[in-house]
């Protein structure tokens, strides 16, 4: 049985198609410790936190195409002293695959957020973009974003009723 938080990422954000993929092979995973393939770790989704993994998977071999992971930031003390209104934080949001970079995966799962976000009745989505993280220094960079163009790229999502924060390290 999936928790109502696995359903949250399941229903929600779902599937996106991807050329010269197919879709019958895609799958979501939102709970496991380790997927190979990739050094992430603690796949999970309750308590209003959220970190899953798009994957191939033909048999017994998974291949991880995206990893997100983000939370839902309210009711702490911390928001109360600083008189911040709750938000939600994107922590990760990597596609994995060189080639499957700039096909529109990452845009899919932007928006999917954005969406949760406004019906979920939040104002921001907090993001640091770091493409030297530690998490991706081992990686390929093959068609992947700098700093500037992932600013630009997440800024693209802010509209009236939607701020993007972005935070500056």
């Amino acid at each position: 049985m999936i928790s109502e938080a696995e359903d949250v990422i399941l229903s929600r954000f779902g599937i996106p198609q991807i050329e010269g993929v197919n879709g019958e092979d895609l799958k979501l995973i939102t709970n496991a410790e380790k997927i190979n393939g990739t050094k992430e770790k603690g796949y999970h989704c309750k308590d209003g936190t959220f970190k899953f993994c798009l994957a191939k998977q033909v048999d017994d071999n998974i291949e991880p195409i995206l990893s997100m992971e983000f939370y839902k930031a309210l009711g702490s003390r911390m928001l109360t002293l600083l008189n911040e209104k709750p938000y939600i934080r994107l922590n990760l949001l990597f596609v994995h695959v060189d080639i499957l970079r700039k096909k529109g995966i990452a845009t899919y799962y932007m928006e999917k957020l954005v969406q949760y976000a406004k019906d979920e009745g939040f104002t921001r989505i907090k993001i640091l973009p770091n493409p030297d993280a530690v998490n991706f220094k081992k990686v390929k960079k093959d068609n992947a974003l700098n700093k500037k163009q992932l600013i630009s790229f997440y800024k693209k999502f802010e509209d009236d009723h939607l701020k993007i924060d972005i935070i500056q390290i």
